[in-house]
């Protein structure tokens, strides 16, 4: 329910670990972690969740790479779900992520939610020799194929981005796939929810925001013979310190029927305990 910003300033492997076991700890349901391979000190992409289209990143900022640090997470905890918020699995081969995605949901006894997005970014992808063109249809296609991988006994494949003959893939999820979250407000990714995700990873939306979401959500569901019980809906928001304010917006979540309240906590590496309890109280987390 908390996501954590790894990478700099302090927040290696150590900190990962005492940030798990303290959210553990305090009742909060699940720990989320961001992506980004790569950053860029100058952008021409227009970054879609900010007013302006701009994004502040701080100097030399970096992540470290999301399913390790969960890795981490996961070897120090027992029962918080482990989530990406979100993987840009357009930047990854569908065979390798899925067998990494595997491994990590045996280590944590089935608790891996995959939070994945097609990424805003054209230098990222144009630093990885990928095309950022058509990249929702990619997205799609390796949504399916990780399917494959995990729930057929000798997966096979045939796409545009991706093809493969039927192989060995072990080991699988423990309960036989691991729970697909698909992040975005737009349409298209609304229309990817409902035709094959698992679930819904909403971010940054307003009260009124997240009302209009939700109801083009439930048609798209609708037209495609799927029901609101059939997704997982979660919602993403950074924090910014009125704790009135989020526990507002928590209560607002509740009303709605959202089933996860996702908190970008930008809390400091010596008081973070403190700030995570506060946190906890205002988001009504029972310990």
């Amino acid at each position: 329910m908390v996501q954590v910003f790894d990478g700099t300033e302090g927040r290696g492997l150590d900190h990962v670990r005492e940030y798990a076991t303290t959210v553990e700890a305090l009742g909060f349901t699940s720990l989320w972690v961001p992506d980004h391979v790569i950053f860029f000190d100058q952008y021409d992409s227009a970054y879609p969740h900010s007013d302006d289209g701009n994004i502040d990143f701080k100097t030399d900022q970096g992540l470290l790479e999301p399913l390790m640090t969960l890795m981490a997470a996961a070897l120090v905890t027992e029962k918080i779900r482990l989530g990406t918020s979100v993987d840009i699995l357009t930047e990854r081969h569908p065979i390798i992520r899925g067998r990494e995605l595997a491994t990590l949901d045996v280590a944590s006894n089935g608790r891996v939610e995959y939070g994945v997005g097609s990424g805003w970014s054209r230098e990222e992808y144009a630093a990885m020799g990928i095309t950022f063109e058509r990249r929702g249809a990619r997205l799609n296609e390796y949504m399916d194929a990780l399917k494959a991988l995990w729930g057929e006994h000798r997966p096979s494949f045939d796409g545009e981005f991706v093809s493969f003959e039927p192989l060995i893939f072990m080991p699988k999820p423990v309960r036989g796939t691991i729970p697909i979250v698909v992040g975005g407000n737009s349409p298209a990714a609304l229309r990817r929810v409902a035709t094959r995700g698992d679930g819904w990873h909403g971010w940054r939306l307003e009260p009124d925001e997240l009302k209009r979401t939700l109801d083009d959500l439930h048609v798209q569901l609708d037209e495609h013979g799927r029901s609101r019980d059939d997704v997982k809906l979660n919602v993403g928001i950074p924090f910014k310190g009125s704790l009135d304010e989020l526990a507002e917006y928590a209560e607002i979540c509740r009303g709605l029927g959202i089933d996860e309240l996702i908190i970008a906590a930008g809390v400091s590496r010596t008081r973070f305990r403190e700030q995570l309890t506060e946190l906890a109280d205002a988001a009504g987390v029972a310990a």
